[in-house]
């Protein structure tokens, strides 16, 4: 099992047996010690070939891809298990689970902040503005600038002279902004959906229904939903499971950094899966080997 909190850091854990129960008590065969965890929380289950995941009447649910489940349900390796705080992916052949800790949600701080949050969620674009004020009002001058570029980025085109000017300003504003707010407001574009061009799909995260979990939304058009990823890494991996996804802003982009192949050019230093491009790490700087196959044609006799 690996545990990945907010801060980057990663431990792995191996569990044997044919199934393992995870909760906030020490006595779980995963213990997840925070308040959002029932004490026994789930148990993940292996018959043959199979994996289940089974709630075990946790107070705040276990849910499979953003939805609740109510009965022991068969995941893939290409679904997503979130209970709590943590995000969880299930490999078949040891049963070993990926666990991720997701960072906490944003709480607003007034009932007046919690009602143009709620504006925002239902896709109110006068609410943003409003916002903007009421965080000027506040002295919170970088979140009501970050607010307004997102604005004026989304009206414009990417071929107008000061599209990147603004993009480049909200990346830097984005650093010095909690992530949890930033998902809450953000408008990335929705990127890898298959059906994107076949249906009126919004192709914009600040569009899309909430769920249960701040980092996913779902598509009303397409029928999926939508995975908010921190950093590049994070989108390739779902991306990899077939998930559409929106990245966010302070994330480092490159060519073609999206798409297939994945898991075949790996930076041997960070271990970054660069994807099809650069010859160099983007995070990192160092060279990715890439071997070229070359094969000869042998006529029949």
């Amino acid at each position: 099992m690996e545990v990945n909190s907010p801060e980057g850091d990663l431990q792995r854990f191996q569990i044997g047996g044919a199934e393992a129960t995870i909760g906030r008590l020490a006595s779980n065969d995963v213990q997840l010690p925070r308040g959002n965890i029932s004490k026994r929380h789930a148990r993940i289950v292996r018959r043959d070939d199979t994996i289940l995941v089974v709630d075990l009447k946790s107070t705040n649910g276990t849910y499979v891809n953003g939805r609740r489940i109510t009965a022991p349900f068969v995941v893939q390796e290409c679904d997503t298990i979130y209970i709590g705080n943590y995000r969880i992916a299930v490999h078949g052949d040891d049963l070993e689970p990926t666990i991720e800790r997701l960072l906490p949600p944003y709480l607003a701080r007034d009932p007046v902040e919690q009602r143009l949050l709620t504006e925002i969620a239902q896709r109110d674009d006068d609410a943003r503005i409003v916002y903007a004020d009421w965080l000027e009002d506040r002295g919170e001058l970088e979140r009501a600038e970050f607010l307004r570029i997102q604005q004026e980025i989304v009206g414009s085109s990417p071929d107008e002279p000061r599209f990147a000017e603004l993009t480049s300003r909200l990346r830097t504003l984005a650093a010095s902004l909690d992530l949890p707010w930033r998902m809450r407001v953000a408008r990335p574009p929705v990127e890898r959906c298959p059906v994107a061009f076949e249906l009126e799909c919004p192709k914009e995260w600040g569009k899309l229904e909430p769920t249960e979990r701040d980092g996913v939304r779902y598509c009303g058009s397409c029928k999926k939903t939508v995975h908010y990823a921190w950093t590049v890494a994070d989108a390739r991996r779902y991306a990899q499971r077939g998930h559409c996804v929106a990245v966010d802003i302070g994330g480092i982009r490159w060519g073609n950094d999206l798409e297939p192949p994945y898991g075949r050019f790996v930076c041997p230093s960070c271990n970054l899966d660069a994807g099809p491009s650069p010859f160099e790490c983007p995070r990192c700087g160092a060279p990715i080997r890439r071997t070229v196959m070359m094969g000869a044609m042998i006529a029949p006799p």
